[in-house]
């Protein structure tokens, strides 16, 4: 009978292993850890004899590697004990005899002391507890827990506990948390707002109000933002408790959004269940209180959208309407008008000659009644353009109405001042159009002063008989109103609390003084040096950029550059990437093809990946034993096959795939796997020969364009990649070929606003030092934050004309005046001393990730030019860009290795594109965006399962080539890219249950010929 395990799991075996199982070392690792100081190499030397001496060498060792002592035999060690024997002891004979367990603990204890731990004892219990609270209030879930506790614990010297107690702490600390929290809601939670939750769990024409507000707009059409305003109808109450209310329990945005989380994936039955209610209470508020905000920017969005539709149809309308005019009144016969004229100077007709003659000879070059209209044609006045663009929104007065007058009526917007004109204008066709009356019966007085331009009067007002006015235009108004609203909205003078997006930007920083504790423990360059001192050094690189580019280009050392004097125009050979595809393509049809599941298979037995993919609440969570259905959801997903589809070609029956898909796969899960093999590829020999320099990792980031089976508001029309359909980005994170990073993005946002956001949440122990892009990535901010935050922002650029546009100077000009190239400006770095109290709560704020990279440029961009942040960013991104581009142009190989850098992401696209078009269309699977996204992760998962399984046989062959000393052979190993499919089938009748047969690594190697 198999005992249930009642602890909370907070670490898969994976994770254990890697905390508390005996190190597994290679050579590398041995000549790390088990090469000893004198010191080190003394205090084992000072046991009693021989086997206590290399136990205690080991011990040493080991401890190097975890900080953590292991009870081990030896021949658990044996390959260790051969290393250490034959390195310290050769000159000994060595018989291993069981230690005693004095003997043991003695040698722990001196080796602690030796490195300044402290073993764990009950004693720092209270002290990790303080801790463990602190935590739980940032992030509940279990890795986050656990990673800030093994890092405090290291900071303390302080030996970690055993797991056991790890996971009673842990577990203790957890109950604690949500028991302190279901206090609070049981306290403050009326009935009213009770029944009100339980309301939405209530099933009503086979929907609950619940699984209703989590359907996703599919688009911003009218019947889509109808049902939208419903949801925000419906939420606007019990929103209202909850922001008065989650600020007062200590909730952080982390947690509120992993409490949301699990309401949206707990199936209405399971929040029902649980027990006690303040549990599934405490879900539905979290849950409450970010969609509210979705669903408002799903609406501000909606409006945008509409509104730039109207506006740009309105624009085309106008130019067509006033081309029309000025086309009718060319239409006049000029040759037959400019006779008629000739006859007023014509000699032969004398002054005595009567009219009427003179009439009859006009009437015959051109009719009477056509020179009647010509006449009055060219005598009316011109209609000017500003007349027909209002004349234009009348006639889409009706569509304004039905896509922008009911958002606008429900959304409150705020203002930095209380007597905002535009406010005050929206505030009063509310309270109108509430009372059910007109806006054109209102009385002039009432219009808010400010809101109508005196150029624009005669538009937007109606007038009497007498020219005074009596009322405003009611469609014309309304229209000039939400447009004007939109305007400010987009700069931040007007803003929505109640939003993700559009919430004021200076109300989304972090206090310094508040968050100081916290954000001195996190590793932000940009804080460890006075600013004068940063400038000054960048300063003096600048000048010296400078002055070696125009020496090195003047001297004629820069080969790839030529400067014509004549045209003074600078021209440029770019980099040629070597092309290695034969070799590779004859590389991988040596191998013999295997099915995409075995694989899998194979990948999950060397990383153990599937441990990742566990149920929301891991208490008393099973062990997942069917891994062959897991794989069928998995590959269901990522090959656009769908899990119905994948049940007709495969093994595995709909209904496994089904609850596998609901239960197992998610966004955080689906990331920890795709972290373990990215971790996984990082330690296989081959992985350091990937890097273009010694301990140098460049990242390359770049999107990929991908359709969608249904749409959401995220998707987006581009015909030149979809079609008439729609669809999103794929933003990717690339290193050394492993994609750590991939989230999706819509297709009409910015690349270059992502690029910060991508890295930093980069959750793989693969550490970029550079991060390469295209020009998609440059924008006038990115130089600046990749800086302050440490890693390098490389970009590839592509027209060498257009960056020297954008190289400044610090100095002054005239010190530059002979140079080949000129600086374009001058950087005042004044005023970036000036901002540095903005600067640093900007950074701040980016480091505590309480707000995004787009919304920070977003938002800085809106602001007017003479902003002094906005500036002094700008101006300190001038810098380091100018920096960068000096540098790029004098280095070839920093040029080559940018470009082979991004070369890789395309050949990774490649890849993603195979994968998901093996199920059809180049698409993603899914009904709303969650489900898109984890389509996503799904396919960056296979594919880096493929990578994982190609690197794993180039590094067999590595080692074996290595040991033979063939130069040209490893040579050529390490040039051949793990990115290949060739060797594997994506398609067909997909067998799961295997006989047990698995890929042998040694057998593949073995039939590989390389010349």
């Amino acid at each position: 009978m198999v005992t249930k395990n009642k602890r909370l799991t907070i670490l898969s075996e994976a994770e254990q292993f890697a905390l508390y199982g005996l190190p597994d070392f290679d050579y590398n690792q041995r000549m790390q850890y088990l090469f000893f100081t004198d010191s080190e190499l003394s205090l084992a030397l000072s046991r009693p004899e021989i086997s206590s001496q290399v136990y205690c060498a080991l011990q040493i060792g080991y401890f190097k590697a975890k900080y953590a002592f292991f009870k081990f035999s030896w021949e658990d060690a044996e390959e260790d004990v051969t290393f250490i024997v034959s390195r310290y002891f050769k000159d000994q004979a060595f018989i291993p005899h069981t230690i005693t367990k004095h003997e043991y603990y003695t040698q722990r204890n001196i080796i602690a002391k030796f490195f300044g731990y402290r073993p764990w004892a009950a004693i720092y219990l209270t002290q990790l507890t303080k801790k463990i609270t602190q935590i739980v209030r940032r992030d509940v879930t279990t890795g986050f827990i656990v990673t800030e506790l093994i890092t405090y614990l290291n900071e303390n010297k302080i030996i970690r506990p055993g797991y056991t107690i790890l996971q009673t702490i842990i577990s203790k600390a957890i109950s604690t948390e949500r028991t302190r929290l279901f206090g609070l809601i049981t306290k403050i939670l009326s009935e009213s707002v009770r029944n009100e939750l339980q309301q939405l769990l209530v099933r009503e024409d086979n929907l609950s109000g619940l699984a209703a507000l989590k359907q996703d707009a599919k688009h911003f059409g009218y019947r889509q933002m109808v049902l939208e305003r419903k949801k925000y109808t419906t939420l606007e109450p019990i929103y209202r408790i909850a922001n008065t209310h989650l600020s007062d329990f200590g909730i952080s945005l982390q947690n509120i959004n992993y409490y949301a989380s699990l309401a949206n994936f707990y199936s209405i039955y399971d929040l029902r269940r649980l027990e006690p209610p303040e549990q599934s209470y405490l879900y539905l508020l979290c849950y409450a209180w970010m969609r509210y905000r979705q669903i408002t920017d799903n609406l501000i969005d909606a409006t945008s959208y509409h509104m730039k539709r109207l506006e740009d149809e309105v624009k085309v309308k106008t130019n067509k309407s006033f081309f029309l005019e000025q086309v009718k009144r060319q239409e006049v016969e000029t040759t037959k008008v400019g006779r008629l004229l000739l006859i007023y100077v014509d000699d032969e007709i004398t002054d005595i000659t009567p009219f009427g003659s003179i009439r009859q000879r006009a009437f015959s070059i051109m009719p009477k009644e056509t020179l009647k209209i010509t006449g009055q044609r060219l005598s009316e006045k011109q209609t000017s353009k500003l007349s027909l663009f209002w004349k234009t929104v009348d006639d889409v007065a009706n569509r304004a109405c039905i896509h922008l007058r009911p958002n606008y009526m429900i959304l409150n917007f705020s203002s930095k001042t209380s007597d905002n004109p535009w406010i005050k204008a929206l505030a009063w066709i509310k309270s109108i159009f509430s009372k059910h009356q007109r806006l054109s019966q209102q009385p002039i007085t009432d219009c808010p002063k400010g809101t109508i331009p005196k150029s624009l009067r005669s538009y937007l007002l109606m007038f009497d008989e007498s020219g005074n006015p009596t009322g405003v235009h009611a469609n014309r108004y309304e229209f000039w109103i939400y447009k004007q609203i939109r305007k400010r909205l987009k700069s931040g003078d007007i803003y929505l609390d109640d939003s993700i997006q559009y919430r004021c930007f200076f109300d989304e920083l972090v206090s310094l003084k508040e968050k100081a504790s916290v954000i001195s423990q996190l590793d932000i360059p940009w804080f460890k040096q006075p600013l004068d001192v940063q400038l000054t050094y960048l300063s003096d690189e600048l000048h010296h950029q400078w002055q070696s580019f125009n020496s090195e280009l003047s001297q004629g050392k820069l080969k790839h550059l030529k400067y014509d004097l004549k045209k003074k125009k600078l021209t440029w050979s770019r980099p040629k990437a070597n092309n290695d595809n034969p070799r590779q393509d004859k590389f991988y049809d040596q191998i013999s093809c295997c099915d995409v599941g075995d694989v899998l298979h194979f990948v999950n037995d060397q990383c153990h990946f599937l441990s990742a993919l566990k149920p929301l609440q891991p208490r008393y969570a099973k062990p997942l034993s069917d891994q062959d259905s897991l794989i069928a959801a998995i590959i269901a997903q990522a090959m656009n096959h769908g899990n119905f589809t994948m049940a007709q070609i495969s093994d595995i029956p709909y209904h496994v795939i089904e609850t596998v898909y609901q239960q197992y796969l998610r966004m955080a899960s689906l990331q920890s796997a795709n972290d373990y093999i990215s971790n996984e590829i990082a330690k296989l020999p081959i992985f350091p020969h990937y890097s273009f320099d010694l301990g140098i990792f460049y990242g390359s980031v770049d999107g990929q364009k991908f359709g969608v089976e249904r749409t959401t508001v995220k998707a987006r029309h581009s015909r030149k990649y979809f079609g008439r359909g729609k669809g999103v980005v794929a933003y990717t994170l690339l290193c050394n070929h492993v994609p750590l990073q991939c989230w999706i993005i819509g297709a009409h946002e910015f690349e270059a606003h992502h690029v910060f956001d991508i890295w930093y949440h980069n959750t793989s122990d693969i550490v970029l030092t550079s991060i390469t892009g295209d020009m998609h990535s440059v924008n006038k901010a990115n130089f600046a934050i990749m800086h302050w935050f440490g890693p390098r922002f490389e970009p590839r650029f592509t027209n060498l004309q257009d960056q020297l546009k954008h190289i400044y100077c610090t100095g002054d000009l005239a010190q530059y005046e002979k140079n080949l190239i000129l600086p374009t400006g001058q950087i005042d770095l004044q005023v970036i001393m000036d901002e540095k109290d903005n600067i640093d709560q900007i950074v701040a704020t980016l480091g505590l990730k309480e707000m995004t990279q787009s919304t920070l440029i977003r938002k800085l961009c809106t602001y007017t030019q003479p902003n002094p942040t906005r500036r002094a960013i700008f101006e300190f991104d001038k810098l380091i860009r100018s920096i960068y581009t000096l540098q790029y142009l004098r280095d070839p190989q920093l040029q080559r290795n940018v470009h082979r850098s991004q070369n890789r992401i395309e050949a990774y696209h490649q890849l993603r594109s195979t994968i998901a078009q093996v199920g059809g269309k180049k698409e993603l699977t899914g009904r709303t965006d969650i489900e898109i996204e984890i389509s996503n992760q799904c396919a960056r998962l296979v594919a880096n399962a493929i990578i994982y399984y190609n690197s794993a046989i180039l590094s067999k062959l590595l080692v074996k080539y290595e040991a033979d000393s063939n130069q040209n052979i490893l040579n050529l190993i390490k040039r051949i890219s793990p990115v290949s499919w060739r060797n594997i089938h994506l398609n067909g009748h997909y067998t799961f249950k295997k006989s047990g047969k698995t890929i042998n690594l040694d057998e593949i190697v073995a039939e590989l010929v390389l010349k």
